[in-house]
């Protein structure tokens, strides 16, 4: 038995089975799902798998290898048993779990162990509680062992699962969210302990964590890892809701993807901020080219909004129901594996919400605290406009006062490759301040020095936002709040005319400024596609200090005239030009194998990536790491300065 150290639950699963994902009240509806038009495609995969023989995966069964083949499978013939009642496949089936998950091997794949074995675990969830009337008590009793066995031996937050934070580690996916919850579920009438622990956590340090981190109904770590745990905190939505009608999370985290529609460009990727692990599947794989469409799935099912319906159908791709690799293809190839979506879990949650009107949303939007973003897109144009006012770790970046500008191609671009967490390239380039539009300030007597950063022994001195606490995992809610916070929005506006937004980013630069101020400004319909500014106003402790502004691109720039250059790329074309500081320098620093440098040293990408390999060696893996950058330097010395850049987009004639 588990020892609780939360309150015991008093929101509890009903007598009944079926209870995880689904109760009799919804068979009607994925009976109905699987005659609907718009569902013919998952119910064809579905039947597919449904028809399948255990036979072809014996030696899967016999070695204990990870084959997410197998649990879909599983889970598909299972919600055939159910619905038909069928007492002769039930047992079959159990027998099947009873092997799957006996016979599981966590040391098959190091690795990714915690997301194989959670997912083992979910499917033998659902197999007890689907095929409950069907089981023996020693059945029920081995089943409860094998997977206690599994998630004691797999799960990176430790079983019972206390190990970690919500706010931006793996326990903010499927460990707990829906592995151990679906398995505390199913089983709450022999081990009530496993869900009082599970659901405690979750009712006392997961509902207030998330009443913030989704406020803004934006993803701090970015659409890649924002949009993947969304998911995840989508399954717990749903599996509390399906067991009792009752919803634990606000709508703030049901509607997050709203920020996901203003960070899909018109090519179907999404603009790069914080990790984003698409572009490292390839230019053409489907995860790059619709990396939205298993969030939109999942908003859809909890808010029946066709805004996000609608893009799952329209994006629809069988690899993310049906994965055609088994192994390691999270980091490969797929994006959404463990079967976060399977055509069972599609036929299960389609239409859980019933489908509701088509919402506009406005060409400009504010996402406020903790973000402190603004966010702008219409017709081929898309701006971010960042202030940042909490910092979340993990795969958050520290690029307070950050600015992308895309139309017809990425213009101002973020930069750096993420392939590796934790790699030379990503603590020392991708992460950092000076890898984004961002000021570095920089302290003379510090150049070619080390900072604290992940315990690394050569995390380099950039001059840029305040590293906190070593950039560790933040432990909680009440840390995050205290010691975590960073930029503040003054002000911003966004209507048909004008796009402002206003912040104070003293904190983050505390180490060098005394104050400093950045406005960014964007006017659609001045001069040909719209006019931006950035105005940077700050006072430095030392007027000896190097203040630098960086601007990323794709291409090699092109000088125009003394403070004025131009960046093409795509269809879209960048004239930028100088304003202040009146005595500054411009520099191009770029090229091959320069694209990642600071003070003359480059950080290039892993050279272990995953993609790297004989096998994807004829892949397109065409990337927006970036040429380089553009550095403008104020030459005064002295404390007070300011910076002026003005941005006209313009098509590429």
């Amino acid at each position: 038995m588990i020892s609780s150290p939360y309150r015991i639950p008093t929101l509890v699963p009903p007598a009944e089975h079926p209870r995880v994902m689904l109760r009799r009240r919804d068979f009607d509806r994925i009976r109905t799902n699987m005659q609907l038009e718009e569902c013919r495609r998952e119910y064809a995969l579905w039947c597919k798998l449904r028809d399948m023989d255990f036979s072809a995966f014996e030696e899967v069964l016999s070695t204990g290898v990870y084959h997410s083949l197998v649990c879909i499978v599983l889970e598909a013939k299972t919600l055939d048993a159910l619905l038909r009642d069928d007492a002769d496949q039930a047992k079959e089936l159990i027998t099947v779990a009873l092997r799957l998950s006996g016979n599981y091997d966590p040391n098959s794949d190091k690795l990714m162990k915690a997301r194989f074995g959670g997912h083992i675990v979910n499917t033998c969830a659902i197999c007890y509680d689907w095929l409950y009337p069907y089981m023996t008590e020693d059945q029920k009793q081995q089943m409860i062992a094998n997977c206690e066995t599994i998630l004691s031996t797999t799960l990176e937050m430790g079983y019972p699962p206390v190990k970690q934070s919500p706010i931006g580690s793996h326990a903010a996916e499927a460990q707990l969210l829906r592995d151990c919850m679906s398995f505390a579920i199913a089983v709450y009438d022999e081990r009530p302990d496993i869900y009082n622990f599970c659901a405690g956590r979750i009712f006392e340090e997961y509902v207030p964590t998330y009443k913030l981190f989704f406020q803004s109904r934006y993803p701090l770590q970015g659409p890649a890892y924002g949009g993947y745990r969304y998911c995840f905190a989508a399954w717990c939505q749903l599996l509390f809701e399906a067991m009792s009608g009752e919803k634990v999370f606000d709508d703030n985290l049901e509607n997050m993807c709203e920020s996901l529609f203003y960070l899909l460009r018109p090519d179907g990727e999404y603009m790069r901020i914080a990790d984003d692990f698409n572009e490292s599947k390839g230019k053409n794989s489907y995860t790059n080219r619709s990396p939205a469409t298993v969030p939109m799935f999942f908003a859809g099912a909890l808010t029946g909004l066709d805004m996000y319906r609608s893009h799952y159908f329209n994006h629809f791709h069988p690899l993310f129901l049906v994965p055609d690799k088994y192994g390691r293809d999270y980091y490969t190839d797929g994006s959404f594996s463990e079967s976060m979506l399977s055509p069972t879990v599609f036929l299960v949650f389609n239409r859980f919400t019933p489908p509701q009107p088509a919402t506009t949303l406005p060409a400009a939007r504010f996402f406020g605290t903790p973000a402190g973003i603004t966010l702008y897109k219409k017709d081929d144009t898309l701006l971010i406009m960042k202030i940042g006012e909490r910092f979340s770790t993990a795969h958050d970046h520290y690029d307070c006062g950050h600015f992308e500008i895309y139309h017809k191609g990425i213009l101002a671009s973020d930069s750096g490759y993420y392939d590796w967490f934790g790699c030379e390239h990503h603590y020392n380039y991708l992460n950092r301040t000076y890898a984004h539009n961002c000021l570095t300030i920089s302290d003379p007597a510090k150049i070619g020095t080390t900072i604290p950063f992940w315990g690394r022994p050569d995390a380099v001195y950039d001059g840029g936002q305040l590293i906190l606490n070593a950039s560790w995992e933040v432990p909680d809610l009440e840390t995050m709040e205290r010691d975590y916070r960073r930029g503040v929005v003054l002000s911003h506006t966004e209507s048909e005319d004008l796009v402002e937004i206003t912040g104070d980013l003293t904190v983050p630069y505390r180490e060098t400024c005394e104050k400093y101020i950045r406005s960014m400004t964007f006017v659609p319909g001045e001069e040909q596609c719209g006019v931006f500014t950035v105005r940077d106003t700050l006072t430095t402790l030392d007027e000896n200090y190097i203040k630098q502004f960086h601007l990323h691109c794709q291409t090699e720039p092109v000088m125009t005239g003394d403070r004025q250059f131009e960046i093409r790329n795509g269809g879209g074309r960048l004239i930028c030009t100088v304003l202040e500081p009146a005595n500054c320098s411009i520099e191009f620093i770029g090229g091959k194998d320069n694209e990642f440098s600071l003070n003359g040293i480059n950080h290039p990408r892993n050279e272990k990536s995953l993609h790297n390999t004989a096998e994807n060696a004829n892949k397109n893996f065409e990337d927006e790491g970036g040429w380089g950058r553009i550095t403008i330097t104020a030459l005064d010395r002295k404390k007070e300065d300011t910076f002026l850049v003005r941005f006209v987009i313009c098509d590429n004639e």
